[in-house]
């Protein structure tokens, strides 16, 4: 888009110009500088082979360091007894009269050419006998405005009262410059393009026509439509990967799901008073063929975005009521005494197919409505709350309890809790990590306080200290979950407790 701007906006352009203009102008001054140093450096050994009389040998030394050294235009010697000598034999002829003089500094002075359109960088320095003067050979133009028409552009340097001009002000095809006009004139008449502090001591200023930011906009336009064909490619080619990649994603959770590799684990959740087993979550793993484990966070996500996760959670439901149902038969066909809480991503939430393969499920096995329960995950916002609280209806009239997961760090708010009719809120464990029993006004004592206002169960997630476990229960909080009590088992060691238990 700024590309696009840049080719057909005026104003763009002109910016686009103005900090092109500077960084190269900010780039000449600091090469000036430069040369200075290296010149300094020089003078400090010219010093040496001096006499400081201004005889042929004086100069052919001044002649020797001008020749040999291409960032010295001229030099002269000035003695302490007044004598004068240089690599020149007129070099006043070089400057204009009078003198046009700007001071950077001390040592740095900018003066006007004879035709005072050139400033001069004059650098100054004592020496063992007398005063050295260099003019430091000029820069080679800025690029940007030799490409740019003749007369279309002006350069002034500012300072002191005087004004130094750079470039022919005479013939210009716009009438701004259209005549021998001085700095006051210019300023007057337009403002400048560019105003650039030298040393603090002097401004440049740049003045340009308009056929001057015309004529750059063109230079320029190959290299922008360069640009914007690079940065088309470039997303084109990041839209394919990720295409392609959410497609393979997508194509090995499809195959995994067909095979049954994505299988799930149990948690146990905790009366931690009674010190019993109350109910399970569910959490879904992803055993590849060689055996390695997968965990949620690293396909979940990508489930949710490319739309895996419905079936997923369908298969998940069947899958866990076959669980449940094995583990009745272990219980001599008796129902269990507890609940298996599936999590739900909210666009599953807001399938109403969840109903009916949830009823199909509970009538195929055989098995209590309050056996199965459904997380709501935090992962993602609900965008038909009304379309939600009605699904979450018609489970609630099947026997099944909704809980909210991770409240306080994710998308759900109280509404939610009011509108889906959930029994119980689970308290996230960044929370329960940050758990400080001696602070009463902590986030977890608030959703204490909320949940007994609003009547609904509390489970504290990813519990692993005796201390965490304490402070929780002297909290109020008597339901938990995490690697204190458990951590998630395959279906076939929950067997193994089961049979053990029995």
């Amino acid at each position: 888009m700024l590309v696009l701007a840049t080719l057909s906006s005026e104003q763009i352009s002109t910016q686009l110009f103005q900090t092109h203009l500077k960084f190269l102008e900010n780039q000449r001054f600091y090469d000036y500088i430069d040369q200075v140093k290296k010149t300094s450096v020089l003078l400090d050994n010219l010093q040496y082979s001096l006499s400081y009389t201004c005889d042929a040998q004086d100069i052919t030394e001044l002649e020797k360091i001008s020749y040999y050294s291409p960032q010295i235009a001229s030099i002269q010697l000035i003695t302490n007894s007044g004598l004068k000598c240089s690599d020149h034999r007129d070099i006043d002829a070089l400057y204009a009269h009078p003198l046009q003089i700007i001071e950077l500094d001390p040592q740095i002075i900018l003066i006007a050419n004879k035709k005072n359109n050139k400033s001069i960088v004059q650098y100054k320095k004592h020496i063992l006998g007398g005063n050295v003067i260099v003019d430091i050979a000029q820069q080679p133009v800025n690029p940007l405005l030799a490409g740019l028409p003749k007369n279309s552009w002006i350069q002034i340097i500012e300072g002191n009262n005087v004004a130094l001009f750079t470039g022919n002000r005479k013939g210009s095809p716009n009438e701004i410059f259209s005549k021998d006009i001085t700095a006051s004139d210019v300023n007057h008449i337009v403002k400048p393009i560019l105003s650039m502090s030298l040393n603090n001591k002097a401004w440049l200023k740049y003045y340009a026509t308009p056929e001057a930011i015309k004529t750059y906009r063109n230079i320029i336009k190959p290299y922008l439509l360069f640009l914007l064909a690079l940065f088309s490619s470039a997303l084109i080619y990041l839209c394919y990967r990720r295409y392609h990649s959410t497609s393979i994603i997508k194509f090995l959770i499809e195959n995994a799901i067909k095979q049954n590799h994505l299988v799930p684990y149990y948690q146990a959740i905790v009366d931690a008073d009674k010190q019993q087993i109350c109910g399970y979550e569910v959490l879904i793993r992803w055993e590849t063929k060689k055996g390695k484990v997968i965990l949620p966070d690293e396909f979940i996500p990508q489930c949710e975005e490319n739309g895996a996760i419905t079936p997923l959670t369908f298969q998940l439901v069947n899958t866990v009521a076959k669980d449940i149902r094995k583990l009745e038969m272990l219980h001599h066909g008796k129902p269990l005494p507890f609940y298996f809480s599936i999590n739900l991503s909210a666009s599953v939430l807001q399938d109403p197919e969840l109903v009916q393969i949830t009823r199909e499920a509970l009538q195929h096995y055989k098995i209590a409505a309050h056996n199965i329960a459904f997380e709501l995950t935090e992962r993602s916002p609900i965008k038909d709350i009304e379309l939600a609280g009605k699904i979450c209806q018609q489970l609630n009239d099947m026997g099944i309890q909704i809980k909210l997961d991770d409240v306080g760090n994710g998308y759900c708010d109280f509404l939610a809790l009011q509108k889906l009719q959930a029994t119980t809120i689970k308290i996230d464990k960044i929370f329960i990590d940050e758990l400080d029993c001696n602070n009463k006004n902590t986030i977890v004592s608030s959703l204490v306080a909320f949940a007994d206002k609003a009547e609904v169960e509390v489970v504290a997630e990813g519990v692993e200290t005796t201390e965490q476990a304490n402070c929780l229960l002297a909290m109020g909080i008597h339901y938990h979950q995490g690697y204190l009590y458990s951590k998630p088992q395959p279906f076939s060691l929950i067997c193994q407790e089961f049979t053990t238990d029995e």
